[in-house]
């Protein structure tokens, strides 16, 4: 979705609102052994996983492994006026061919929902909690089919239990690690 540098912080205060505000940081990603880079933040910027200032942050990090002026220009240079100008000479300086329907976009999603749908696993210990968090994140981003199988509200193949819906989602989470490490 392309979205012009004057309305990204409308938009983005609207994505905050209807995801619970509640954003992802890089020490999640290395928490769960997760790797990243540049496409990584990509869209997880330009899907409101992460704020802006991640860029600048990863930035920093990069500047640490060697002098760039197209990365010191990031690390202390963006504001809401101008991160998608910022994402798209990200894009363009990096990985120019990189489309929402390419199946290494597509591995970057995948990426982030699992480190976000590990956080909340991590950090609620009520299941019913849990569930309805999972359900409201399946809402908000197109009610991706791979994760109905643990929706409280979608009707399963077979009668479930809220303890059926946790290990079919445990499974879900055993799986995504395994593929996204290549194991």
């Amino acid at each position: 979705m392309e979205v012009n540098s004057k309305n990204y912080e409308i938009l983005h205060r609207l994505k905050s609102a209807l995801k619970g505000g509640k954003k992802m940081k890089l020490s999640e990603l290395k928490k769960y052994s997760i790797n990243y880079d540049w496409k990584t933040i990509y869209v997880g910027v330009g899907q409101f996983y992460f704020n802006f200032e991640t860029i600048s942050e990863y930035a920093v990090t990069l500047m640490e492994e060697g002098n760039d002026d197209f990365i010191a220009e990031l690390t202390w240079n963006i504001d809401s006026s101008n991160v998608q100008e910022s994402l798209e000479k990200i894009k363009m300086r990096y990985f120019p061919k990189f489309t929402e329907s390419s199946d290494d976009y597509k591995f970057e999603e995948r990426k982030l929902r699992y480190v976000y749908l590990e956080g909340l696993d991590r950090s609620l210990k009520n299941k019913e909690e849990l569930l309805d968090k999972i359900a409201e994140y399946y809402d908000n981003h197109n009610y991706p089919i791979e994760i109905s199988s643990f929706i409280n509200y979608m009707p399963q193949d077979i009668p479930t239990t809220t303890d059926d819906l946790i290990k079919n989602f445990h499974g879900f989470l055993d799986t995504e690690y395994k593929i996204l490490k290549g194991i």
